[in-house]
């Protein structure tokens, strides 16, 4: 299945070494928004938790964040989320998709600071907007991709 095939929301992984962001599409899978934030208790806990937040949403797949280096290089973190979108395409039965997650935390911080958002608002929220910015950008460059018909 390609990007462009997909129907039903998606659901977008920010998955950080403590607490993973969670973020859901709406039905037009147009816009992203924050989901919940849940605390990491190793991978295939966290497979089966999003499998279950999938299931209770309607979503058919998964876009999880791939950090890679600045310069483009594949460093440990993004080793290991690439193993766990295998463990999750495996485990949910769905397509996970991978995207190119550089600095979409300290964008999502920058964003709530502008918002004037409390330290302690924003830690506790941070990864729930991140993983919302991860999907907003994969949902965007599908659009790009996507043929517009005219008219």
């Amino acid at each position: 299945m390609t990007p462009m095939e997909e129907t039903g929301r998606i659901i977008g992984v920010d998955l950080g070494l403590k607490r993973i962001g969670v973020s859901i599409s709406d039905e037009t899978n147009t816009l992203a928004s924050p989901l919940v934030t849940l605390s990491y208790r190793g991978l295939e806990d966290l497979a089966e938790n999003l499998t279950a937040l999938a299931i209770k949403h309607g979503a058919s797949s998964f876009v999880v964040g791939l950090p890679k280096n600045m310069d483009g290089t594949l460093g440990p973190s993004a080793k290991r989320a690439r193993r766990f979108a295998g463990l999750l395409e495996r485990y949910a039965g769905m397509p996970v998709f991978l995207s190119d997650e550089r600095l979409t935390t300290s964008q999502a911080e920058k964003e709530m600071i502008a918002l004037g958002k409390s330290r302690r608002l924003r830690k506790n929220t941070i990864d729930g907007a991140a993983a919302a910015l991860i999907l907003e950008n994969y949902l965007r460059a599908r659009r790009n991709r996507t043929p517009q018909k005219e008219g």
